[in-house]
């Protein structure tokens, strides 16, 4: 069973610019995940040696594009940032298309991936808007992260992204056998696959806390960190449809 001991929230910015930018900040996100971390503890008899694990539900498709020490190299892009519009029009809706999508760009998309990248909120149009506009930022990313896994790399120093944010960024092929971000459509949209990071799964434990990361939440670097998941994945499993035929309405 499961039982909620203690529970805490807090807000911080959004911020929406006049040309459809919808940005966040990586320290606001970690320093509400501190603060409210830390004040779970004040309403429960639980101590910080007691806890064993964290993990992690996020928003999903935002693009966090970090250093080589994971620090964000500009304010991360939310998934509502939808400034990409000139890129989406260069990258896909040209030529002879189908529902705006190039059918030459869509029918490897579909194939591959499932779906197809055609949207301006699609994390890979916000990764070709930086390439174009914010050309010094863009030569000091080393890794593409989503929301959560940002987080993960601050509590862990680990890079990695788990399938469910892999398949969010539309460039992962999702094929029985496969599940690996694709050469393919890399490729096709000009992305450079070393700054793609490790796919984990939402189970798998990404290793435990730094001491940094642990004095900032309050907890020990004996704590577990887990994958997790985005909202939209680990919804049904909160309703619980977790099996292919079971359904939920949100």
């Amino acid at each position: 069973t499961i039982e909620l001991l203690s529970a805490a929230s807090e807000s911080y910015p959004l911020y929406v610019l006049p040309n459809g930018g919808a940005e966040q900040s990586g320290d606001d996100w970690w320093n509400a995940m501190c603060s409210t971390t830390k004040k779970i503890f004040n309403e429960t008899s639980v101590k910080k040696e007691e806890v064993e694990g964290i993990s992690f539900c996020s928003q999903m498709q935002g693009l966090i594009l970090v250093d080589k020490d994971g620090v964000p190299v500009r304010r991360p892009m939310s998934y509502m940032d939808q400034r990409a519009k000139e890129e989406v029009k260069k990258g896909i809706s040209n030529g002879i298309q189908i529902a705006g999508a190039n059918i030459f760009k869509l029918i490897p998309s579909l194939i591959i991936t499932g779906a197809v990248t055609s949207s301006a909120k699609d994390p890979v149009w916000k990764y070709k808007w930086i390439e174009a506009n914010e050309k010094e930022a863009f030569a000091k990313a080393y890794k593409w992260l989503d929301v959560k896994d940002y987080l993960i790399a601050r509590c862990t120093g680990k890079f990695t992204m788990t399938e469910d944010s892999a398949f969010g960024t539309l460039i992962y092929d999702n094929r029985k056998g496969k599940n690996c971000f694709s050469k393919k459509m890399c490729k096709m949209f000009g992305i450079k696959q070393e700054l793609l990071p490790e796919i984990i799964k939402s189970t798998d434990l990404v290793g435990t806390l730094t001491e940094q990361a642990a004095n900032e939440l309050g907890l020990t670097t004996n704590v577990k960190v887990f994958g997790g998941g985005g909202d939209s994945s680990l919804i049904g499993v909160g309703a619980g449809a977790g099996k292919v035929g079971e359904t939920h309405i949100y």
